[in-house]
């Protein structure tokens, strides 16, 4: 049985044994949390996840949905390792991919094809492990890393402190200045963890 089911109850309990201010800040959004986060996925399913995530930087939501609809028209209704390394550049940049975007995603490919790199095994291995296997990928930066960790793969215990939306929810919740150091950040957060991904969902839908 993977060991993060039921986790929502743990984790909360967690919260509110090491930090009950942010447990109470955040008590309006506990119920939206899901039960477990995602345990099963196929290695197709992980690399179409991986090239949507790629595309969405530095994008907004609808503007990400629409090229990622167009490149899985490129790739025949949906990204592969294969497909993606067949079909010309130019296809891509049709698509509305950047050129870097574009040879991210081949870089990708590469690795998968191969078998450099396993998207499946990264389940199994430690978080920080993990996200250094995929930094290796030409064009993956920690922030793409990270929300392949926490919504594709499902890992518990990841912090994303470059992402803006959860520096302006902790800004709020602690009432810290703009622009709070990641350092600072990161503190904070040591102390939820093994559960920061669930923090960090709660801090997303503290916003919304």
């Amino acid at each position: 049985m993977p060991r993060f089911v039921h986790s929502k109850g743990v984790a909360l309990k967690h919260f509110k044994r090491v930090d009950p201010h942010f447990y109470a800040a955040t008590q309006a959004q506990h119920a939206s949390l899901p039960l477990q986060l995602p345990v099963r996925r196929t290695r197709a399913e992980l690399f179409s996840a991986l090239v949507s995530i790629v595309i969405a930087q530095q994008l907004g939501t609808a503007a990400a949905d629409t090229i990622f609809e167009r490149v899985k028209k490129v790739c025949d209704g949906r990204p592969s390792p294969e497909a993606v390394l067949k079909k010309r550049l130019s296809l891509f940049r049709k698509a509305g991919l950047s050129g870097a975007k574009t040879k991210t995603l081949k870089a990708i490919a590469a690795a998968v094809d191969n078998e450099s790199l396993d998207l499946l095994s990264l389940k199994k291995i430690p978080e920080a492990e993990a996200a250094e296997k995929l930094m290796r990928i030409w064009g993956l930066g920690p922030w793409s890393v990270e929300m392949f960790l926490m919504h594709s793969l499902g890992r518990e215990d990841v912090f994303a402190a470059g992402d803006l939306g959860l520096a302006r929810a902790m800004e709020s919740i602690y009432r810290l200045p703009k622009n709070t150091s990641r350092t600072s950040l990161l503190a904070i957060a040591k102390k939820w963890s093994p559960y920061r991904t669930y923090a960090c969902l709660l801090l997303w839908r503290s916003r919304s």
